[in-house]
């Protein structure tokens, strides 16, 4: 079950959980997603932190028009948006579509092994 309201978060572009549309424009993904990795704390220092953006290829709930890799690839591009482009080492978004896997990536059942191993990968990068 869902309420009203959840259902109007994820559905209406720009409701309150709808950071992933395929629908939005570059610069509106800029602007939803654009502090993920480079933002300021409260005293005004910047930092930097390490993203994953992970998209089952086979998402049930993602409709069928929508091109994972292009998708998974205009959120890393948006969530970088703010570093600087001589900085190639530092923490930073990446992405990975896991082909053919349903949502919870219950199917098929090399799935979650491939999520657990990019998220190794990335684990790996923080240290």
């Amino acid at each position: 079950p869902i309420t009203a309201q959840r259902f109007l978060d994820l559905q209406e572009k720009g409701g309150a959980d709808d950071f992933f549309s395929s629908d939005y424009t570059d610069e509106e993904l800029q602007q939803r997603l654009g502090q993920c990795i480079v933002d300021t704390d409260g005293d005004g220092n910047s930092y930097q932190r390490h993203g994953l953006i992970a998209f089952s290829g086979g998402d049930e709930y993602v409709p069928k028009h929508v091109d994972c890799q292009v998708l998974t690839s205009r959120l890393e591009q948006a969530m970088n948006s703010k570093l600087d482009s001589r900085e190639t080492n530092g923490p930073r978004a990446t992405s990975i579509c896991i082909s053919e896997a349903n949502h919870n990536l219950s199917q098929p059942s090399s799935a979650v092994d491939d999520f657990i191993n990019e998220v190794n990968t990335l684990l790996q990068k923080t240290q």
